[in-house]
């Protein structure tokens, strides 16, 4: 038996053993960044062999197409042997570090002195995600930005349009750091670039500055999209859009500008602050109908669930909602003008005897236990006869209930 058990073990095929026919086969049904590591795992075939098995489109990678676990756990060593078996100095355009979170970014070697690569984010995050990172990554100014150096010395031969830089390296306004040192010799590259809004034609940047040098939007680009590229001026606007730029403001949330035509953008009136529409779901006030991001929309709500039922609810703004609420003194409880005007047991009024705010179903009780001042008496006599009047409606709807059961035992019976 434990001859045969060898045997078979001798016979087992191992992966590398399969034709490289095969194995490309495979290896297209994957998505782009696992096609390349499938292809470094298999490290012992010939640079042809690996290359059918990586496949030859590599105009863009995006490690966001791949799972999160596995993205988080790729080390330098392995996006250099993925950038080598692609040949990216020689093929690759766009390069997205969605979620590789683990790497000090020494593995962009082979992204030394490009002359293809149109496009590097070095955020880490994916599209529309939060630019912020908790623990804050490892990536290195000190790692990167020599490799970046040798890409824009390549002068007019340089084709990089786009560097979205993390934000660690963005957050603080460091004049002795090398990031900040590296910003001035990136946007004098962009400056000598010819770059054209393809609106209106006007030469970019005009009187402005291709990159932003001071905060809150401290090292990133304008001008141009993060998706296709393309460049426009911060004043063209499209007509048939309602006005709306064709450019977009930094978006608070992922610190990236698009284009109208990529993504459309929101404006909070609370606090003024732009938004990407695909980060984040903007919201209308109530009480001011307003447009308002989730950081600003109130956590107030009425007691009496007017909120519920209509469509999405009653939502209002910070704002609005300390102008548009009132208090009980008692039970704390919340209730908008709307409640307070149109349910007397939910109304929440102040005595002018006692100077206490106190809502309806409050003012009742305190009534009935013989606490309260002769306003209150006034205030709640209308809440206590429609109290009154609910009890006897409910009593008759028992009432009858009841009769209906009897009937239906004595016709059993």
């Amino acid at each position: 038996m434990a001859s045969d058990s060898s045997q078979q073990h001798g016979s087992m095929i191992c992966l590398s053993d399969l034709p490289t026919g095969a194995l490309a086969h495979v290896s297209s049904f994957l998505a782009a960044p696992s096609r390349a590591l499938f292809a470094v795992a298999l490290n012992s075939r010939d640079v042809d062999s690996s290359s059918a098995i990586a496949g030859d489109d590599w105009e863009a990678l995006d490690f966001g197409d791949i799972e999160k676990d596995l993205a988080a756990n790729l080390t330098d060593v392995d996006i250099r042997d993925v950038l080598l078996s692609i040949d990216a100095v020689n093929n690759l355009k766009t390069l997205r570090l969605t979620n590789c979170i683990n790497i000090s970014g020494v593995g962009l070697e082979p992204l030394r002195a490009s002359t293809i690569i149109q496009q590097i984010d070095l955020s880490l995050v994916g599209v529309h995600e939060s630019c912020k990172l908790d623990p804050a990554p490892p990536i290195s100014c000190a790692e990167v930005l020599p490799i970046l150096d040798s890409i824009i010395e390549r002068g007019e031969e340089c084709a990089l349009k786009h560097l979205q830089f993390p934000n660690e390296w963005r957050k603080e306004r460091n004049t002795e750091s090398d990031f900040h040192a590296f910003l001035p010799r990136y946007n004098d590259y962009l400056h000598r670039q010819v770059v054209v809004c393809l609106k209106c034609s006007c030469n970019l940047p005009g009187d402005g500055h291709m990159l932003r040098m001071s905060h809150p939007e401290y090292g990133t680009q304008n001008f141009t999209c993060y998706d296709c590229k393309k460049h426009y001026c911060h004043d063209c606007v499209e007509i048939d859009e309602d006005n709306a730029y064709c450019m977009s403001s930094m978006c608070n949330n992922c610190n990236k500008r698009y284009c109208l035509n990529c993504c459309r953008e929101g404006n909070c009136t609370s606090c003024d602050l732009w938004y990407c529409l695909d980060c984040i779901d903007m919201t209308r006030c109530f009480k001011c109908e307003d447009n308002t991001c989730p950081d600003c929309v109130s956590e107030i709500r009425c007691d009496n669930n007017c909120c519920e039922g209509e469509g999405e609810g009653k939502i209002w703004c910070d704002t609005c909602a300390h102008e548009d609420f009132k208090w009980c003194e008692n039970c704390n409880g919340s209730y908008c003008n709307d409640c307070c005007v149109s349910n007397v047991l939910h109304a929440v009024q102040i005595c002018d005897d006692c100077d206490q705010y106190l809502c309806g179903q409050c003012r009742m009780k305190t009534c009935r236990e013989g606490r309260n001042c002769t306003g209150c008496y006034q205030i709640a006599f209308k809440a206590l006869t429609e109290d009154k009047d609910s009890l006897r409606n409910e009593n008759e709807e028992l009432r009858s209930e009841i009769n209906e059961l009897k009937r239906k035992i004595g016709d059993g019976a």
